[in-house]
C-alpha cells in the first residue's frame, strides 16, 4: 500500500498492483519547506507466452525483478552464450578474463529441471550491473526499456550438432531421446514440427526460427540486439566495441584489447578446462565438465550428414523463414531489415 499527497493534506492510500521494478522518491521544497513526495514507478511489461518443458520453466519471470541497466543475454542453446555472457561481464566489471568467475554471477535463470530460488536470490544479492542468462524467446520475458537485451544466433546445424555432443556429456537424462546415436536420425528430428510450448528449448530449427523471429520483431527497440556466431568469430574486437557501446560503457582502447584477446575461444576453452574440478555446478552436471566448450569451428555436419539430409534442411528453413532471413541465420553479415 503507497500513499500519495502533500504533507498538509490528508493520505490518500491507494492498493498498487503492479510488478514494481524501481521507485524513485523525489523531494520537491516550496520556499525552504517540504511540499510533496513524488512517487515514480517503473514498471516493465510482462511476459506473453508461458513456456514449460523439460528445459525451461519461465515462470520465474512474473516475479523476479529487472533493474535498470540489467543485461539479458538470450539464445538459443550452444550458440555462443557461454561466450557472450563473459564478453558482457568482462565489459561491466571492465575487467579481461571474466569467464572464470562466471557461474557466479551469470548463471541461467529459468531452467526447469534445477531450483530456481536459490538462482533469483544470487541475482537480487547483486549490487552491480547484472548479467541473466536465458534460452527463452522474447515473448517469454519481460521487455524492460532500462535493459539491453542480446540475443545471438549461430548456423542451425553447427548447433545442432554442438548440442548433440552437449547432450551426450550430461549425466541427467533429460532430452537424450532428441539426440539418438545415428546422426541422421537426430538431424530428421531436428527438423521436425515443434508444439509451441517447446520452442524456448531450441533443439529443433523450428524452435530456433521462432526464437529469432521473436528478437527480429522487436528489433526496433534501441535496447534490442542482434549478433551473429559467426561476425563474432570474424572479428571480436569489432563486436567487443560494439557491446560496450550499446551498453554505455566508457573504456579505454587497451582494457578492449584485453577484453578480446581473453575472450579468444581458445583462452576460455583453456580456464573453463583449468578450472573443471573447481567447478562443482559443471561436475555435477556433466560427466567431463572440461568438454563443456566443445569447439568454435563450424560446418560440424561434414561427413555426417547426406545431400538429402542437407536438402531436405533448405527445404525445412525456407518453410520457416524468408530468404534473406535464412541466408543471414545460416552466416550472418548484415541484418536483413
Amino acid at each position: 500500500m503507497f500513499w500519495f499527497g502533500t504533507l498538509n493534506s490528508r493520505p490518500a492510500r491507494v492498493p498498487v498492483k503492479l510488478y514494481v521494478h524501481c521507485i524513485e522518491l523525489a523531494i520537491v521544497s516550496s520556499k525552504g519547506q517540504l511540499a510533496e513526495i513524488r512517487m515514480t514507478l517503473r514498471a516493465p511489461s510482462r511476459k506473453s507466452f508461458e513456456y514449460r518443458t523439460r528445459l525451461t520453466d519461465n515462470r520465474i519471470w512474473d516475479t523476479f525483478l529487472l533493474r535498470q541497466g540489467d543485461v539479458i543475454v538470450a539464445t538459443p542453446p550452444k550458440c555462443g552464450t557461454t561466450w557472450t555472457q563473459a564478453l558482457v561481464l568482462s565489459l561491466l566489471f571492465k575487467k579481461p578474463g571474466m569467464d572464470k568467475v562466471m557461474n557466479d554471477l551469470s548463471v541461467w535463470l529459468d531452467p526447469a529441471f534445477r531450483d530456481q530460488l536459490p538462482i533469483a536470490r544470487m541475482f537480487e544479492a547483486q549490487s552491480h550491473r547484472r548479467c541473466i542468462k536465458t534460452h527463452t524467446p522474447f515473448d517469454g520475458i519481460p521487455f524492460d526499456p532500462d535493459c539491453s537485451y542480446i540475443a545471438v544466433y549461430r548456423h542451425p546445424i553447427d548447433a545442432h550438432f554442438s548440442m548433440r555432443r552437449h547432450v551426450a556429456n550430461l549425466k541427467e537424462d533429460l532430452i537424450q531421446d532428441r539426440f539418438p546415436d545415428e546422426p541422421t536420425a537426430s538431424f530428421a528430428l531436428f527438423l521436425g514440427e515443434t508444439v509451441r510450448e517447446e520452442m524456448a528449448d531450441g533443439i529443433t530449427l523450428e524452435a530456433i526460427a521462432h526464437h529469432f523471429k521473436s528478437f527480429k520483431s522487436n528489433i526496433q527497440h534501441s535496447n534490442v540486439h542482434i549478433l551473429h556466431y559467426a561476425d563474432m568469430r570474424r572479428d571480436l574486437l569489432a563486436h567487443t566495441r560494439k557491446l560496450a557501446s550499446v551498453l554505455g560503457l566508457e573504456i579505454d582502447d587497451e582494457t578492449l584489447v584485453a577484453i578480446e584477446d581473453s575472450m579468444q575461444f581458445e583462452s576460455m576453452q583453456a580456464n573453463a578446462q583449468a578450472g573443471a574440478r573447481e567447478n562443482t555446478q559443471r561436475s555435477a552436471t556433466f560427466k567431463d565438465p572440461a568438454a563443456f566448450f566443445d569447439s568454435a569451428s563450424s560446418r560440424k555436419w561434414e561427413g555426417k550428414l547426406s545431400d538429402e539430409d542437407l536438402r531436405s534442411f533448405q527445404e525445412r528453413l525456407s518453410e520457416l523463414l524468408p530468404e534473406e532471413d535464412a541466408r543471414w541465420l545460416q552466416s550472418g553479415g548484415k541484418l536483413p531489415a
